[in-house]
């Protein structure tokens, strides 16, 4: 194939392979990906290939130009630590890169007919481990990752906005509700000469109500959307966040675990101490917090009386409690995912999760605070000393089962 621009200059396909059998690994590994990457049908048979023969190099170079969004989908993730110049060129194609990569082939068809053969045949089998060991941790996730990354944005972001929209009409049904019925007792309490104008408020006060009963209906569809979002779907956005920075830290060359940022924990004003519940009510309204419950540790303390499974049960519904007051969103964290009654048969306001099978709720709460974005405030409510001492090392604060309690309860 050649350049309309340069009729006289040939780029064969061997010069092409690095960049080709990078095509068939981002592609190959795509297909394990939730969802599957998507990509054209006809490299479909070549996907069980990890050094393509000559014969296939032609037939995928054709399917790739076929498809120009998918060719600059690759040349967007590609980087020179998985192909080599030449194959860099025709995956990202900058201005006159036809002519450029054609010298750069016609010099390494040169060198290997030097001495310069088997130096070039080490630089690219290394190449070609580099990308097998790279491309399908990094470059196939970052290619879901960008697609996907705002589209969860877009719907976090919306059923945010209707939860601060219905709490507000909310707000201000409730002072209409209280004015009127304060309107209706001076009227009650007067002669009978203002009987009628009584009955008037009375109906007024129903149609209040019920407008109150929609606007708390409202809320909770909005409240248990929210947590449906942030419960584990067709992406967790969080986790998303947090592969999408360790996948750009990978491409650049550098190391997640170095340069990833440290959390910082809520700083509560001056005035209020410890666990207090004036702080906890601070830290539990602050504007994105997450806060994750260790649900047995709250559970068994504040109802020990009770069944296991109605200690779940009342323990969900002091921290539904929470969330409709202040639309805080909280995860519970229960030991146990093959325990009964582990499944909900309605629509929660708040996430809740089970361990799986052999793994503690307090080692969920520690992977839990790990894999949220540090940019983002963290709160976990537990007594257990040893979980207390790991999260604050890890940048959130901390809040007492006790104080839980004691703000959670009606």
């Amino acid at each position: 194939m050649s350049d309309p621009a340069a009729p006289d200059i040939s780029l064969p396909d061997r010069s092409l392979r690095s960049a080709l059998e990078f095509v068939v690994l981002v592609v190959a590994a795509g297909q394990k990906a939730r969802p599957p990457l998507a990509f054209p049908v006809g490299l479909k048979p070549y996907l069980k290939f990890h050094s393509l023969p000559v014969p296939a190099l032609t037939k995928v170079r054709e399917v790739v130009e076929a498809d120009p969004e998918f060719l600059a989908r690759l040349g967007s993730v590609a980087t020179t630590d998985l192909v080599d110049d030449v194959g860099m060129l025709w995956l990202t194609r900058p201005v006159d890169w036809f002519a450029q990569a054609a010298e750069l082939a016609r010099s390494a068809e040169a060198a290997s007919h030097t001495g310069d053969a088997a130096v070039a045949l080490r630089r690219e089998e290394k190449r070609r481990e580099a990308a097998e060991a790279v491309a399908a941790r990094s470059r196939v996730e970052l290619l879901l990752a960008r697609e996907q990354l705002e589209s969860e944005r877009r719907e976090c972001s919306t059923a945010q906005s209707e939860l601060e929209r219905v709490r507000a009409e909310l707000t201000r049904t409730k002072d209409r509700l209280v004015e009127v019925e304060r309107m209706a007792r001076r009227k009650e309490a007067g002669a009978n000469a203002v009987d009628a104008k009584a009955g008037a408020a009375g109906q007024a006060v129903e149609t209040l109500r019920a407008e109150l009963a929609d606007a708390v209906a409202a809320r909770d569809a909005a409240l248990a959307e929210r947590s449906v979002l942030h419960d584990g779907g067709s992406v967790d956005l969080e986790r998303v966040r947090v592969l999408l920075a360790e996948a750009l830290l990978v491409a650049k060359g550098g190391s997640p675990k170095a340069r990833r940022r440290q959390r910082q924990p809520l700083a509560v004003p001056g005035g209020l101490y410890g666990d207090s519940e004036a702080a906890a009510t601070h830290l539990l309204r602050a504007p994105d917090v997450v806060v994750l419950v260790d649900g047995y540790n709250v559970a068994k303390l504040g109802w020990p009386a009770l069944a296991l499974e109605r200690q779940r049960t009342v323990c969900i519904e002091a921290a539904e409690n929470l969330a409709r007051r202040w639309g805080t969103l909280l995860h519970i964290v229960f030991d146990g995912a093959t325990i009964v009654g582990a499944s909900a048969d309605r629509r929660r306001l708040v996430r809740v999760s089970y361990s799986p099978e052999g793994v503690t709720a307090d080692d969920v709460l520690r992977s839990e605070v790990a894999a949220i974005d540090p940019g983002r405030p963290v709160i976990v409510v537990t007594n257990d000393q040893a979980v207390l001492a790991d999260v604050r090392v890890a940048g959130a604060n901390t809040i007492s089962s006790d104080t839980f309690l004691a703000l959670a309860r009606p």
